[in-house]
């Protein structure tokens, strides 16, 4: 129960997390020390006990201000406030995060992370955007959003704002707040609003103890994981010396893809985007350019499989061509025998295969919350499946949204 004080004796999950908890203050050297003992299988305490073998706990750093860190006072004060943790050890932690050179050992959380959340790109920029930049930046974070890509981003002022507003604005759209603070640090003060809509719908996460306060060297700490969680960072302004630029420089040695916007030479914002163009970022004028070089990946990485049991599919193939099943046909609808495409073998999952039975049915383009409407699939995972079937170009998404067959 929340504000329910923690018993004298742990749980073997509580003194996991508290020895996390302790880890977690390491200095870089002893952070990646622990990683490396953690991938080859020790436990955390087996860790922490290597760790004060070697006396790298002496000294740990305690930010000015602030008193002395305690784990189980800070495990209860997170149960208080309904945060939870997100350890390097568990399930749930995002494989691409753990490939970065420098992981967080232990995340704070608020909200939910989604297993569909792998797929993710970062958009950030400055503090100060002009009315193209917020517009681009809009523009890109519900596109983005609505094709299936979960939008990282910092919760600052500006092009950060934009992004998780836009990806909000989508029903089904997912982003992810990454803070420079604890999260019980609402910063700026103004996006209370924001972080409570975030964290309600989506994920807060930082790497910070609770009461930390938003001092300027924890942003570029924080940056590592805005690009350590996605698979690419997309700049829309930046000035020269922007922490944007620390950002995609963070997305580089990640080896992850770096894209920029564009802007007027004679504007302030758009020297930092051009810069990187000059330097090998991907110029781009539409989300479709963000997809193409990014489509491998995203096929590669989803590979769902079904989860609808006995559920028959009203697709067959038959002479390599998709066709729809008899018993389909006589349906209150009226589902006509179609072809679909030549598909040389292709076993389509369930899912994608319902979607184009849908459509198949329709004399035109669905939208989402009509094949939501008539398959039943889950509303989270439906732009991704949307997007792979975009991928493998057996749909076209429409300007108005819909999506229609390609046959």
């Amino acid at each position: 129960m929340a504000g329910e004080r923690f018993p004298v004796m742990m749980s073997a999950e509580q003194e996991e997390i508290r020895a996390f908890l302790t880890l977690n203050r390491l200095r870089i050297e002893g952070r990646r020390k622990a990683v490396a003992l953690l991938s080859e299988g020790k436990s955390a305490w087996e860790v922490l006990e290597s760790m004060e073998s070697e006396d790298l706990l002496r000294g740990l750093p305690v930010p000015e201000n602030m008193p002395p860190f305690n784990a189980e006072k800070e495990m209860e004060l997170c149960a208080h406030k309904g945060i939870d943790f997100l350890l390097y050890s568990d399930r749930d932690y995002p494989a691409i995060l753990k490939e970065v050179a420098d992981p967080p050992l232990l995340l704070y959380k608020k909200g939910t992370l989604l297993e569909n959340d792998r797929n993710a790109i970062a958009i950030v920029g400055t503090r100060h955007p002009s009315f193209y930049g917020r517009t681009q930046a809009k523009r890109f974070a519900q596109e983005l959003a609505a094709r299936g890509l979960t939008i990282v981003s910092g919760l600052a002022r500006g092009i950060d704002h934009v992004a998780h507003d836009g990806a909000l604005y989508v029903p089904y759209g997912r982003t992810i707040a990454v803070m420079g603070c604890g999260l019980d640090v609402i910063y700026p003060k103004e996006h209370e609003g924001l972080f409570k809509r975030v964290a309600e719908r989506c994920v807060v996460l930082s790497e910070y103890p609770l009461g930390t306060p938003p001092l300027p060297e924890n942003f570029p700490r924080r940056n590592r994981i805005l690009s350590g969680l996605s698979y690419a960072t997309f700049v829309v302004e930046a000035h020269s010396r922007s922490g944007s630029l620390i950002t995609a420089h963070q997305a580089v040695e990640q080896g992850r893809e770096v894209f920029a916007l564009p802007g007027p030479v004679d504007q302030l914002t758009s020297r930092g985007t051009n810069q990187l163009i000059k330097e090998g970022a991907c110029l781009v004028e539409t989300p479709e350019d963000i997809l193409l070089v990014l489509a491998d990946r995203l096929k590669w990485e989803n590979k769902f499989e079904s989860t609808a049991g006995e559920q028959s599919s009203p697709l067959e193939l038959q002479d390599d061509v998709l066709r729809v099943s008899p018993e389909a046909s006589t349906g209150e609808r009226g589902l006509e025998s179609f072809c679909v495409k030549k598909v040389s073998g292709v076993d389509l999952p369930i899912e994608e295969n319902s979607i184009i039975g849908e459509l198949l049915k329709e004399e035109g383009p669905l939208s989402q919350d009509e094949i939501l409407e008539f398959t039943g699939l889950e509303p989270s995972k439906l732009p991704v499946f949307l997007l792979q079937l975009e991928l493998a170009k057996k749909v076209r998404r429409m300007q108005d949204g819909r999506y229609a067959l390609l046959c």
